[in-house]
């Protein structure tokens, strides 16, 4: 790949990246990934793809695409990293958790919506073009803590309980269409900003979505109501939920995204999972 465009992608291993890689290298990019899941030992190279673990130096590249924590991508160019565009991934929770009733949900998302604060101003600062993409629900190879965390639990227990006040509105973003976002955002002229919510394509009720999930277990999955405040009274006693999330299973969560499908013709599929949607690729 002598002289071809370079691209840094941190959160390598993640739900997106791992659709973002392969279509870099077959896009003719020289990638390195970093992810603290990279091959042990040096560097190394693996299908065009240069992995290495945080902290290492991956040289000088052109682009820089942020799949993981927007910190990784701050620290990358707090070492003065000299770049072209950055595409970074945030998250629709920044807008629709932020006056959560739970203490720990608020502080997460208060937290990334600093790290997206701070890379603006440095990307301003830099003169570095920024692309930044918010996803809703992503799902798309059985590493989301979501939908795949939900037909687990279905597939042990036989149920998936949701709350009888469940009819709020969702729109599941494949993380394949998020990669193919990510290399349009690459390859077309974004200008000094653009930055968005990302959606499916389609928007469905919470618990029509899980009912599909439910659908590409590996047995039968029931989709069990139950009314809201016996709902919300468990999830205090399970581990990773509490009452917030039973409340917003109530709430549209809908966002615009005809400013990326507008600038740079991005299409997402609608929401119609099989089962591979659910299971780490190969």
């Amino acid at each position: 790949m002598s002289g071809a465009a370079s691209v840094v992608v941190t959160g390598a291993t993640s739900q997106i990246g791992v659709f973002l890689l392969p279509l870099l290298a077959g896009a003719g990019y020289s990638v390195a990934a970093v992810s603290r899941s990279a091959p042990a030992g040096a560097a190394r190279s693996d299908g065009g793809v240069r992995w290495m673990p945080p902290g290492t130096d991956p040289g000088s590249a052109r682009f820089l695409v942020s799949c993981g924590p927007l910190s990784l991508a701050l620290r990358y160019l707090e070492r003065g990293a000299d770049l072209e565009k950055i595409v970074a991934f945030g998250t629709t929770s920044t807008l629709s958790k932020a006056a959560s009733p739970d203490p720990a949900e608020r502080a997460t998302v208060t937290a990334i919506a600093r790290a997206e604060h701070a890379l603006r101003a440095s990307c301003r600062e830099r003169g570095i073009r920024l692309v930044l993409i918010r996803p809703t629900l992503v799902y798309g190879c059985g590493r989301d803590e979501n939908l795949t965390r939900l037909l687990r639990f279905g597939e042990r227990t036989g149920f998936i309980p949701v709350s009888m006040r469940s009819a709020g509105l969702r729109q599941p973003v494949h993380a394949r269409d998020l990669a193919g976002l990510a290399l349009r955002a690459l390859q077309a002229d974004t200008g000094s900003l653009l930055e968005g919510e990302a959606c499916g394509g389609n928007t469905l009720g919470y618990r029509e979505m899980v009912a599909r999930a439910a659908q590409c277990g590996r047995r039968k999955i029931r989709v069990l109501p139950l009314p809201a405040w016996l709902f919300k009274t468990l999830a205090r006693l399970a581990p990773g939920t509490n009452p917030a999330m039973v409340e917003r299973q109530a709430r549209d969560l809908v966002f615009d995204d005809s400013k990326f499908r507008r600038l740079l013709d991005w299409n997402p599929r609608p929401f119609e999972p099989t089962p591979a949607d659910f299971h780490p690729p190969l």
